[in-house]
């Protein structure tokens, strides 16, 4: 190639180069220009939809747009991630999850997505841990006594989850193999009949997001005996954590917003800022406080890191609790 012929080239690239560098930011200036969409992978009720919504609500005012909250419950989450990944890139469809997306691969064959190669992984608002909770025709009264009375009923308990694969259901799979117990995993289609399950005496016990389960509690309509992290909760200095019975059990759910893969970088970077002003609000830290949630920011690039973190502490652990890929 000629020496003026390369050039050419090179002014026509230079020249193109503040173009395709406003471009990104032209974009922030005009999105959004109508409703988002933020699709949240399980039933009504339980604690991904519970804080799927004030954070819609949070988000709709600093977007200045509407953001309408869609439940597609089923297979664990996988159906409502897998409506996100195949979503245009356009920053108009989101999905509102948890951790439990960084080990959909160790447990399905095909979840429908890579968590990995389909997603940017926004931010992180908050975590909560679990609270094992029963039915109070269960006998024990403490987590020594359920302990006790599990293991000398083997197979005569069963604790309800919102479906196969879901964080509540992990949590009681570790539960039975650290404890040495047998109680009996019943799957449901969602975190409001698992709820419903249990109060109706279908299931004796369950693993449960703190904001599914709290009223009923407070109500006497359930009993809680510990709760799923790996200290006390700071919300319930007065629950142990299953840790205390059972050394190095830990099972918490963070909840987490992310976009399509492609989807532009201003994008991202907007909608990754909204989120971190929205945790800089201390009314909104001090609302999740109360709803049993526990704050806790983290942007993009953390997020990702510490979702790969998470999923290789888990993979170990089905292997030993002998959880395979369906």
């Amino acid at each position: 190639m000629s020496n003026t012929r390369r050039s050419g080239i090179e002014r026509r690239s230079l020249l193109a180069l503040p173009v395709l560098l406003a471009a990104p930011a032209a974009l922030a200036q005009t999105w959004p220009t109508r409703p988002l969409r933020l699709v949240v992978p399980y039933t009504p009720g339980g604690g991904t939809d519970n804080l799927g919504r004030l954070v819609a609500r949070q988000l709709s005012e600093r977007l200045k747009q509407s953001v309408v909250i869609e439940n597609r419950g089923g297979a664990g989450g996988n159906i409502g991630a897998t409506v996100v990944a195949q979503a245009p890139a356009d920053g108009y469809t989101l999905l509102f999850t948890g951790n439990g997306i960084a080990i959909s691969d160790l447990l399905f064959r095909n979840p429908g997505f890579d968590w990995k190669r389909d997603f940017v992984h926004v931010a992180r608002f908050a975590s909560t841990t679990m609270l094992l909770v029963v039915n109070p025709a269960v006998p024990a009264q403490d987590l020594a006594g359920f302990i006790a009375y599990a293991r000398a009923n083997p197979g005569k308990l069963n604790h309800g989850t919102p479906g196969a694969g879901t964080s509540q259901h992990l949590a009681g799979a570790l539960f039975d193999d650290m404890a040495g117990t047998n109680i009996v995993h019943v799957p449901y289609r969602g975190t409001g009949p698992s709820v419903a399950g249990l109060l109706a005496g279908e299931v004796q016990a369950m693993f449960a997001s703190v904001s599914a389960v709290e009223a009923f509690i407070q109500d006497g309509r359930l009993r809680a005996l510990a709760a799923t992290s790996a200290q006390r909760a700071r919300a319930w200095p007065n629950l142990p954590a299953i840790s205390e019975a059972l050394p190095g059990y830990a099972a918490e759910l963070w909840y987490t917003l992310a976009a399509p893969a492609r989807t532009p970088e201003a994008v991202i970077a907007l909608l990754e800022q909204s989120a971190r002003d929205v945790m800089a609000d201390d009314a909104f830290k001090q609302l999740l406080m109360e709803r049993g949630f526990e704050p806790e920011f983290l942007g993009s690039r953390d997020l990702t890191k510490a979702l790969e973190a998470d999923a290789s502490r888990w993979g170990p652990a089905l292997q030993r609790i002998g959880i395979t890929p369906e």
